[in-house]
């Protein structure tokens, strides 16, 4: 998701100025706030505000076909792409347990066998608490 945020900011900054009146004062502030860098003193900020003002999908991972036929193993890449998650959330799954894979060298696999046992063990129907 990405998200449009607007934040408002009130700060305040203190700092003496020598002028022969109150416009000149102001005038010279603002002077130093016209110029690019300028340095006027030390800010303290006395009140924030930030409002979500609006929110897009930015990535949509939806789950792809598991068809029949095709190589008995898929990589955890394409096994997650099957399940409609994503790789990482796999993963974690292979390291806790809940879904077995098969190691060949250094890379996991999971087989379409055991994505479709794993879908039907975890298709729930009505009020489901969650482990």
């Amino acid at each position: 998701m990405r998200y449009k945020v607007v934040v408002t900011r009130v700060q305040v900054a203190e700092r003496f100025i020598r002028a022969t009146s109150e416009e000149v004062a102001a005038e010279k502030v603002q002077a130093e706030f016209d110029r690019p860098y300028g340095y006027f003193g030390s800010w303290k900020t006395t009140m924030s505000e930030i409002d979500v003002v609006e929110a897009e999908q930015t990535t949509v991972i939806g789950p792809t076909h598991l068809s029949a036929d095709g190589p008995m193993l898929l990589s955890l890449k394409d096994a997650a792409k099957s399940l409609g998650i994503s790789y990482s959330t796999l993963y974690q799954m292979t390291v806790q347990g809940d879904i077995e894979w098969v190691a060949i060298g250094n890379c996991k696999y999971v087989s379409r066998e055991i994505l479709l046992e794993f879908i039907k063990a975890n298709t729930h129907r009505g009020y489901y608490n969650a482990r």
